[in-house]
């Protein structure tokens, strides 16, 4: 019989393996005692940031850090320091179900202390050069990037940390870049790491501003005050580079190539996690890799399903909610003035059509099939294996710069589409009878509807490897849907700041809540001691 030929991991495989032993979710202490909540006190935190999340609609991996953000700023709102803050915070994140109970180790309180601290200084350095709104800004910013830092000291971050330098290492390997002359090597691989952080670990900016600033500041964490003021003193112009790094014009080149490898990693991931301390021994064997590829597959294309339907219902109660708020407060009382009656058939088609929209489109999602998967296979040999000949990273070409008449004349032609695509919409909305306040709620919900069912549905496609081919049918969808994405984008990118029902119960629900769950814990802690002593 031939010999089976010897197998040798290539090396991001082995930067991989190194980290994937048995690497709790959440950095525990051994030492020292744990933080403890009270169930009862936990399960109310719990439904109560489950429903906020509801109205703030955010990306689910994105939750725990924004409820640090939020946590810090209100604690901070009436003045305040790491030490009235990071016992507070540790204890609500715990209470939210965000950490577990009776994991978090005492000292960390310690360490988030010194982190909030070490920020607040920065802040306060940093906005002695600044005038008032650019101050406020400045300090708004800086606690983004502490709830970062908080969030990674107290989850691990090494499984992800080791995944994305795997794919970083693929990618400035085997990428050949046509037209690469036009850009300096540093700024190509700094434009590759940032694709790779925010399509392989879903950053958001804050979290791409965090990756930036650790790496133009690798000594942060060894910084005197003399160093910070420093620091502070000079760190305009530090942000203005970072923001030219972070919204590069060939970011979004870079990010496109970046997503169609994904999958790749992530199914990695997965295989290695599945029996950690066998991790070694799964990928030696070809035979045994690809079965581990298909179970992993299959889980993931079932939690595409699942992440499916949890996204409709969210997006359908965070639709149905605002929709309800601002028909109160604008489309009824605007009819009765105007018309002296409610318009039933309007208001009707406001109601029903656009759930029925996000119904229709997540209806046309189907599950990757088997070629899907082989193809996965084939993808993961290649990143696994030594000497395999990868294939997976083909030519890209750089995208030309446009002359001013190219983009006077495609500046024209965008224009264009938005002008047809909602100068039919509204004329159509004219013909059946809204006015300009029905219509333009129609509108409002088209675009945000539009947007969260195509953002679901790219999300449940994550794991689709297969070239996708689109035809004349295609283009002509795109050229009428894109004005409607572009302004849902818009929109939903500046919801947050404007959104009525997250001021209600970030400055009007939530401190006082928060304040009888704190006292609630102090009475369950009192009641457990009074009940040792007797016992």
């Amino acid at each position: 019989m031939p010999e089976k030929p010897t197998i040798t991991f290539s090396r991001p495989l082995q930067r991989v393996l190194g980290s994937f032993q048995k690497q709790p979710t959440v950095v525990k202490d051994e030492s020292g005692s744990k933080i403890h909540v009270s169930d009862a006190v936990s399960r109310l935190a719990s439904v109560y940031e489950k429903f906020r999340n509801i109205i703030d609609y955010k990306d689910e991996h994105l939750l725990r850090k924004n409820a640090i953000h939020r946590i810090i700023k209100r604690r901070l709102l009436t003045g305040g320091s790491g030490d009235t803050v990071a016992h507070s915070l540790i204890i609500e994140l715990i209470q939210a179900r965000y950490l577990p109970n009776d994991e978090v180790a005492e000292s960390k309180v310690t360490v988030v202390k010194e982190i909030i601290d070490r920020y607040l200084a920065l802040s306060k350095y940093a906005g002695e050069t600044l005038n008032w709104p650019d101050r406020d800004e400045q300090h708004r910013w800086f606690l983004g990037l502490c709830a970062v830092e908080i969030e990674q000291t107290l989850a691990s971050y090494q499984k992800d940390k080791a995944l994305a330098d795997a794919m970083y290492e693929v990618m400035t390997e085997d990428m050949v870049i046509v037209g690469a002359d036009k850009i300096e090597a540093p700024v190509k691989n700094l434009q590759i790491y940032i694709a790779v952080q925010r399509a392989l670990l879903k950053a958001d900016e804050t979290m791409l501003s965090y990756a930036l600033f650790r790496l133009h500041l690798p000594e942060w964490h060894t910084m005197d005050t003399a160093a910070l003021q420093d620091l502070g003193h000079r760190f305009t112009e530090i942000r203005d580079e970072m923001d030219v790094q972070q919204y590069h014009p060939l970011g979004e080149f870079f990010l496109r190539f970046a997503k169609r490898y994904t999958s790749f990693f992530w199914i990695i991931r997965d295989v290695a996690e599945e029996h950690p301390n066998a991790a070694i021994h799964t990928f030696a064997s070809v035979e045994i890799l690809d079965e581990a590829i298909r179970r992993a597959a299959g889980r993931r294309y079932a939690e595409a399903r699942v992440k499916l339907r949890r996204s409709i219902i969210r997006s359908f109660i965070f639709i149905f909610l605002t929709k309800m708020l601002l028909a109160l407060i604008l489309e009824v009382p605007f009819e009765l003035y105007v018309k002296g009656a409610v318009d039933h058939m309007t208001l009707g088609i406001n109601i029903i059509f656009h759930p029925l929209l996000m119904f229709l489109i997540a209806s046309t999602i189907r599950v990757p099939s088997k070629k899907n998967t082989d193809k996965l296979m084939q993808g993961i040999h290649e990143i696994a294996y030594k000497n395999t000949g990868r294939q997976l990273l083909r030519r890209a070409k750089l995208p030309t710069l446009r002359g001013p008449v190219r983009k006077s004349a495609v500046a024209i032609l965008y224009g264009a589409t938005f002008v047809i695509t909602f100068g039919l919409i509204g004329y159509g909305l004219t013909r059946l009878g809204f006015n300009f306040v029905s219509g333009a709620l129609f509108i409002f919900f088209l675009t945000i509807v539009s947007f969260f069912a195509v953002r679901i549905r790219i999300s449940a496609r994550e794991f689709i490897v297969l070239e996708q081919h689109e035809g004349p049918f295609g283009f002509f969808i795109d050229f009428f849907t894109i004005p409607v994405l572009r302004v849902g984008r818009w929109i939903s990118m500046r919801a947050p700041k404007v959104n009525i029902m997250l001021f209600i119960f970030d400055f009007l629900i939530e401190a006082p809540f928060k304040s009888f769950l704190a006292i609630m814990e102090e009475l369950t802690s009192f009641l457990r001691e009074k009940k040792e002593e007797i016992s």
